[in-house]
C-alpha cells in the first residue's frame, strides 16, 4: 500500500476529541488519494491542491526503468502534442517502448484535464535532490511521478505554516524553520503514484500554491521521475 494511503493522522483522531489547536478544524483537506484516474478531477475541488492517485507500475514499465537508470546521464527533456499520438516520444526513447507509452499517456491524461495542446515532457535519472526544500512552484499544475526511487514529499495545507517558505527560513531547515506545524506529516509518494501538484499560477491560488520537495537521492540510489506540465 503506498505510503500516502497508510500514515495515521494523530491530529484528526484529536480533532475527534476536541483537542486539536483553534483555527484547524474548520480547514477543509488540501490534500486527496485517489485511485482511479478519473479521480484526478479533484484538483479542481476549490481548496484542493494536491491530488495522488496510487498504483503499482507494470513490470515493463518497472524493467525499463532499471535500463535508464543504468545510463548515468540519461534524461529526456521535449514537448509534444499528445492528440497526434505517441510516435514522438517512441522516437525519442525507441528502446524504451513501454516507458514511451506510459508517458504518452499521462500527456493525454494532463490535456483532457487542462485542454492544453502541448505538454511539456522531463524525464531525467536523479542522483541529487532538485528541491530539497520546500517550496510552491510558479505553473497552474505538475503531474509528477517516480518511476524508481523515492517519490516526491508533500504537506496538507493544515501542516504548514506559509510564513516560513522560501527565504523567511533565514537558511534554517525545514524541520526546524516553523514552517511544518505542530504534529504535521510529511505524505511521501511512492514509485508509481502520480501526483497532481496545483501551483500559484492556477487562477485565484496565489498563496496557496502546493508545497512540496524533492526526496534524497544519490549516485548508488538514483531516481527516474517524470513530470509534465501543460504548455
Amino acid at each position: 500500500m503506498s505510503e500516502v494511503n497508510s500514515e495515521v493522522n494523530v491530529d484528526a483522531q484529536l480533532m475527534s476529541m476536541g483537542a486539536v489547536a483553534p483555527g484547524r478544524a474548520d480547514e477543509v483537506r488540501s490534500d486527496r488519494t485517489v485511485d482511479s484516474v478519473a479521480g484526478l478531477s479533484a484538483i479542481f475541488e476549490e481548496g484542493v491542491n494536491i491530488v495522488a492517485l496510487s498504483r503499482r507500475l507494470d513490470a515493463a514499465i518497472v524493467e525499463e526503468a532499471r535500463v535508464a537508470l543504468a545510463q548515468p546521464s540519461f534524461r529526456l527533456l521535449t514537448s509534444i502534442t499528445p492528440s497526434n499520438g505517441p510516435g514522438a516520444l517512441l522516437a525519442q526513447l525507441p528502446e524504451l517502448s513501454h516507458l514511451a507509452a506510459e508517458l504518452h499517456f499521462w500527456t493525454e491524461v494532463l490535456a483532457d484535464l487542462t485542454g492544453c495542446e502541448r505538454v511539456g515532457v522531463r524525464l531525467a535519472r536523479l542522483e541529487a535532490a532538485m528541491c530539497p526544500r520546500f517550496h510552491v512552484d510558479k505553473v497552474t499544475v505538475r503531474v509528477v511521478s517516480t518511476f524508481a526511487g523515492n517519490g516526491t514529499e508533500y504537506l496538507a495545507e493544515e501542516d504548514v505554516d506559509r510564513r516560513w517558505l522560501g527565504h523567511a527560513a533565514q537558511g534554517a531547515s525545514d524541520e526546524a524553520s516553523g514552517l511544518l506545524r505542530r504534529g504535521a506529516r510529511i505524505r511521501r509518494a511512492e514509485a508509481g503514484d502520480v501526483v497532481l501538484l496545483k501551483g500559484e499560477a492556477w487562477p485565484d491560488n496565489t498563496g496557496r500554491g502546493a508545497v512540496h520537495r524533492s526526496p534524497g537521492a544519490s549516485s548508488t540510489s538514483p531516481r527516474l521521475v517524470m513530470t509534465l506540465d501543460p504548455l
